[in-house]
């Protein structure tokens, strides 16, 4: 179970790939938590993938292993550029993004995972 500590205060950080989501069109803003645990960064930036590591009754989501794998449980990418200390953070669902702009891009098949899911990667 995913869990945010409200009680850490921290200086902000310099965003980073922001060209990751070229438009938005549907997904759940804010209130997601993520199961960090493994994650290498100290930031998950805009635009990485999101698996569900649950059930649909019962999700855990989770940043997307940075070698492409878990393809098959991708959900959706990360809205913004989220703290792994304060991991909740908004899920894009439906839209555009350039994978090439992640700083982990997307392979082919989570490319199609995401394509399923309404998520189209154009890149620039």
């Amino acid at each position: 179970m995913a869990v945010l500590d409200l009680s850490k205060t921290e200086e902000e950080f310099e965003g980073g790939y922001d060209a990751a989501i070229k438009h938005y069109i549907h997904g759940k803003e804010g209130g997601l938590v993520l199961d960090v645990t493994g994650f290498p960064d100290n930031v998950i930036y805009k635009g990485h993938g999101i698996i569900n590591d649950g059930t649909a009754e019962a999700p855990i989501y989770k940043p997307q292993p940075v070698d492409g794998s878990a393809f098959a449980k991708l959900v959706g990418v990360v809205r913004s550029n989220t703290k792994k200390s304060k991991p909740s953070t908004g899920m894009m669902t439906q839209g555009t993004i350039n994978s090439n702009a992640t700083k982990y891009p997307f392979n082919a098949n989570s490319i199609s995972a995401l394509l399923v899911l309404g998520i189209h990667n154009q890149v620039d």
